[in-house]
């Protein structure tokens, strides 16, 4: 990725007030200035160093024929999600676990049914090649009981991204139906927006409820969540929290139900099927949202306490959805080197070994497309190079860069020539973090 397509320096990874402190500066009269300095220091040490500091999303296209391709930013925080072209279309590969380790094997993926005219879309989506079509009319998928929809009175997390076609009528998203006094429910209400609800032997045990129908826009994807957290119980919309917070005991669980995983249908003649677009359907044993975030931008990772993955890739109308919480990975990374490699396995996890060495994506122009996260997270930028950048400032805010000598507690001090425009304590240590290819 050339320099000229780079951000750097647009995201200062010092702050006003640290520069403030390390300069012993408390009057707020040359704030200005010293905003301007740290702008400036920060775009040459990036420009130096030749990669942005703070983490930020990349994407990036390479030719196909080799085992590895390395990502032009570091380090790799992490890789969303890896695109190989098959020689029709890009497919796209099962990932490794969110923290980037291999997959958990001990669980096993579920069995997807698809009913009615349910099919795979290319047309519309998220996230990804395409996206899965319900049209309302006997359209659904559904999963065979298991102790995976039992969350008991341990946290959880359903969330998916759905795009209705009308928000005229009551519509179920995801539930396990046992009969009509038992069963959980993840569903728009027309009456009370976004709800889930929990009834247990006629009884209802859990319900949170948006309690409003404005801030929904037909044709337009909504991500929606349900997430409990301990006796916590919340609703969330597009990363904003919705209506409000449920308090349940912690001992109120949600039964072991015999039911089906039903998902666009509701086990009863009502609510109305569910009519649109969805993408990004998942379901957790943790909770993923327990405060407003940052909608999702990229396809989940799956970790050991995924238990239902649908990322609904595939080719334009087609009927098979598959489940990959706990599909081997396709691809591994490093996060140091920014090395991303095909990996074929074995069923128990390790990679095959041939006379023609390592497996290599496929050998076509551009075949490779990756996005990944890679920088330092606010917070977590290195204290030798955020140091280096501060005397780096100080040198600038002083004008003393010029100077041949200083005197520093006393002491009479020369300064030997700077190289590549830095004094020689801060080139040595921005050496250690620059890219040379």
């Amino acid at each position: 990725m050339a320099i000229t397509e780079s951000n750097l320096g647009k995201y200062p990874y010092v702050t006003l007030v640290e520069t403030k402190d390390y300069l012993s500066i408390n009057s707020t009269t040359h704030d200005g200035r010293l905003a301007n300095v740290i702008n400036y220091a920060c775009g040459v040490v990036e420009h130096y160093i030749e990669r942005e500091v703070l983490a930020n999303n990349y994407s990036e296209t390479f030719d196909g024929g080799y085992s590895s391709v390395f990502a032009s930013r570091l380090p790799l925080a992490n890789v969303h999600s890896v695109f190989e072209y098959n020689g029709t279309r890009y497919e796209s590969l099962n990932p490794p676990a969110a923290d980037g380790l291999l997959v958990d094997q001990d669980s096993d993926n579920h069995t997807i049914t698809t009913n009615g005219d349910t099919h795979i879309t290319t047309r519309v989506k998220k996230f990804g090649q395409s996206s899965v079509y319900f049209d309302g009319n006997g359209d659904y998928l559904s999963a065979s009981n298991g102790d995976d929809w039992w969350f008991d009175t341990e946290d959880f997390t359903i969330d998916l991204q759905a795009r209705f076609s009308s928000f005229s009528a009551s519509q179920v998203l995801v539930e396990q139906y046992q009969d009509a006094n038992d069963f959980w429910q993840f569903r728009y209400n027309a009456v009370e927006g976004l709800q889930f609800r929990v009834v247990d032997a006629g009884t209802e045990v859990m319900n949170v409820a948006h309690a409003a129908t404005s801030g929904y826009t037909a044709n337009t994807f909504h991500h929606l969540a349900v997430s409990k957290s301990g006796t916590s119980l919340k609703l969330f919309r597009d990363g904003s929290q919705i209506g409000s917070t449920a308090t349940i005991a912690k001992t109120v669980d949600a039964p072991n139900f015999s039911g089906e995983l039903l998902i666009a249908k509701s086990g009863n003649t009502t609510p109305a099927h569910f009519t649109g677009y969805m993408d990004e359907l998942r379901i957790s044993k943790s909770a993923h949202y327990t405060d407003a975030f940052d909608t999702p931008e990229y396809q989940h990772l799956t970790d050991d306490e995924t238990k239902l993955l649908l990322h609904f890739e595939g080719a334009n109308a087609a009927v098979d959805v598959n489940d990959t919480h706990a599909s081997q990975e396709e691809f591994v990374f490093k996060k140091d080197t920014g090395e991303i490699s095909r990996n074929t396995g074995s069923g128990a996890g390790y990679q095959k070994l041939t006379l023609q060495g390592p497996k290599a994506f496929q050998n076509f122009p551009q075949a490779i497309r990756v996005n990944y996260r890679a920088g330092y997270e606010s917070g977590n930028v290195p204290q030798d190079l955020k140091l280096a950048t501060l005397d780096y400032i100080k040198l600038l805010h002083k004008e003393e860069q010029d100077r041949s000598g200083f005197a520093l507690a006393g002491e009479s001090v020369t300064r030997p020539a700077l190289a590549a425009n830095f004094p020689p304590h801060i080139k040595r240590v921005l050496d250690l973090y620059r890219i040379i290819e």
